[in-house]
């Protein structure tokens, strides 16, 4: 009996196992809480688990999901454990100075996207369309999101406009006709937009980089007030509205996963998953790795 449990789980993990499809593979963002997400992507390449017709991903969601659908996930993996660890991508020092970055995204892609082993264009045109996510602030209108796509469009400034957090990074990226910011900020978790695409709720997966339960709080007085310093020209009013009401928009997105769409298989960081946004301790990061493996795995034994 022993023995044919260990030949049916090492079938499992065998390469050319095939498992139950999915169609569509949802990330959410959250800075270095994607290294929950690439945890969870890096089980799935090792048991070559690559079933989707399209990723959809915001922010952190869209680098991992690019990594992963190029078959380079251990491009993000590497990128969390050094030059994101660094003192040149996250400077707190600059959150009084308005004209240096917070979050220095043009190094990102430098560094990461376009660096010593770039990101693979042409094996990322080639697999499935990943859709990222991002706002688009036009002045003196209500902020909407906008769903890039790497088979059409420009995936270096995609993926540095969904991860430039309002403030963190100063003023916009501008591309085509669209002054964009984080895809985040109305969509942090694009499940909608696969429902709006005509898929069901089973043929989706979602990823998230909060635990079970968790529910948004309203920003403090002070970070209310540093938006509004830094976005004080009226012609910004809506998307400073937009930012502070957007823990309503995030619950609600929560709640309605949890209830209403209950039919989307979604994966949560465990209990006592301990990365933030600007987590910089790399033990903290290694466990939230290792997290991330565990719940792939996880994922891929549920369905045997």
């Amino acid at each position: 009996m022993i023995r044919d449990y260990f030949r049916k789980l090492s079938s499992l993990f065998s390469r050319n196992r095939r498992f139950p499809e999915k169609k569509v593979l949802v990330l959410e963002g959250g800075g270095m809480r994607g290294i929950f997400l690439t945890g969870v992507l890096q089980a799935f390449t090792d048991r070559g688990y690559f079933p989707w017709k399209m990723i959809i991903g915001s922010s952190a969601g869209a680098l991992t999901g690019s990594a992963y659908a190029a078959g380079q996930i251990y491009l993000a993996r590497d990128a969390f454990f050094t030059e994101l660890l660094s003192g040149k991508f996250i400077n707190i020092t600059n959150i009084l100075n308005n004209e240096k970055h917070i979050l220095n995204l043009d190094w990102m892609v430098e560094t990461i996207v376009r660096g010593r082993e770039p990101v693979d264009i042409a094996r990322l045109k080639k697999s499935c369309p990943v859709v990222i996510t991002a706002t688009n602030c036009m002045e003196g209108n209500y902020p909407e999101t906008v769903y890039l796509n790497s088979k059409k469009d420009d995936i270096y400034t995609a993926l540095k406009a969904t991860a430039a957090i309002p403030f963190l990074y100063r003023g916009f990226v501008q591309y085509r006709d669209y002054q964009l910011l984080d895809g985040g900020l109305l969509d942090p978790i694009p499940y909608r937009h696969a429902l709006d695409l005509g898929y069901r709720q089973e043929d989706i997966l979602v990823v998230v980089t909060r635990k079970k339960g968790y529910r948004k709080k309203e920003e403090s007085f002070w970070v209310k007030s540093l938006y509004e310093s830094y976005y004080k020209d009226r012609k910004y009013r809506f998307l400073v509205d937009a930012m502070e009401s957007r823990f309503t928009m995030y619950n609600r997105m929560l709640d309605d996963l949890e209830g209403k769409f209950s039919g989307i298989d979604v994966l949560y960081p465990p209990d006592d998953f301990n990365v933030d946004r600007l987590t910089r301790d790399d033990r903290r990061i290694l466990h939230g790795f290792e997290q991330g493996v565990e719940a792939g795995k996880g994922f891929l034994l549920s369905l045997i």
